[in-house]
């Protein structure tokens, strides 16, 4: 008699904001000069205000919005925050694979967000060993980036819209367009990592970085960007049956 195996799967998304302060300047300087927060124009006042207004006021700026080069960036302006911040928030916490079935694949999304000001760029890493049982099987992580594979023990994620085996995930999105934010799914490594930004296709390797700002000369790294984790899983005949879960945790590093 053949024993039913019964596998299922969840995964508790988790996030560990990281902030390196690997190269920090002031907002415009030299060997000569340092000016920091301050305003080139004709006039102005930073605190105007009574019981009903409060007003910041400037008169004739020479410079307004972001500057910048592979060399510097400046966010000019009457006032301009000095204090340079990495946010990084989970909206679905939760993600649900279902009951396994070698015939079929497991798909599931989860979403965060990355918000950052005054960096260079940034990096998002995934941190956390694949599915494991109760028991302490754990579900095959996808080396290679490829394809789902049903009947295949496999464990695997991308970046992006995907059509194979289901239609779900989305591309990233830079709010509130991509003149002012510019992440990205990551793929095509200088180093030979796994890609994360090709539709219908899937991987997974602890450490991996998923997802990273472009550094792009105009909005490095500068603003928010929506990225949804399309999730997979595949199991075989010989997969260990079990309740399967996974807490993903997320690491996002910044540089300025």
């Amino acid at each position: 008699m053949r024993q039913k195996r019964h596998v299922r799967t969840l995964i508790v998304l988790l996030v560990i904001g990281a902030l390196l302060p690997i190269r920090v300047g002031a907002q415009s300087s030299s060997n000569s000069y340092r000016v920091e927060e301050a305003y080139f124009g004709s006039g102005g006042e930073v605190d105007l205000n009574s019981g009903s207004y409060n007003v910041q006021a400037g008169l004739g700026s020479l410079g307004v919005g972001l500057s910048s080069s592979t060399n510097y960036d400046v966010e000019a302006g009457f006032y301009t925050p000095n204090a340079p911040y990495l946010e990084m928030f989970v909206n679905s916490t939760v993600v649900d694979l279902g009951t396994l079935s070698s015939s079929s694949t497991g798909t599931g999304v989860g979403v965060f967000w990355i918000r950052t000001y005054l960096s260079s760029s940034y990096f998002v890493k995934t941190m956390s060993q694949s599915l494991t049982s109760e028991g302490g099987a754990v579900l095959s992580p996808k080396l290679t980036t490829g394809a789902s594979s049903p009947g295949t023990e496999e464990f695997g994620i991308n970046l992006v819209a995907n059509t194979s085996p289901a239609t779900f995930g989305a591309d990233p999105v830079n709010v509130p367009d991509d003149s002012y934010a510019d992440g990205q799914a990551f793929g095509d490594g200088p180093g030979g990592e796994r890609d994360y930004d090709d539709p219908n296709e899937y991987a997974y390797g602890v450490g991996d970085t998923i997802a990273r700002s472009q550094a792009t000369i105009g909005r490095q790294a500068v603003g928010r960007t929506d990225y949804t984790i399309s999730y997979i899983a595949n199991i075989s005949n010989i997969t260990a049956g079990g309740t399967y879960r996974m807490e993903h945790d997320l690491v996002a590093v910044v540089t300025y």
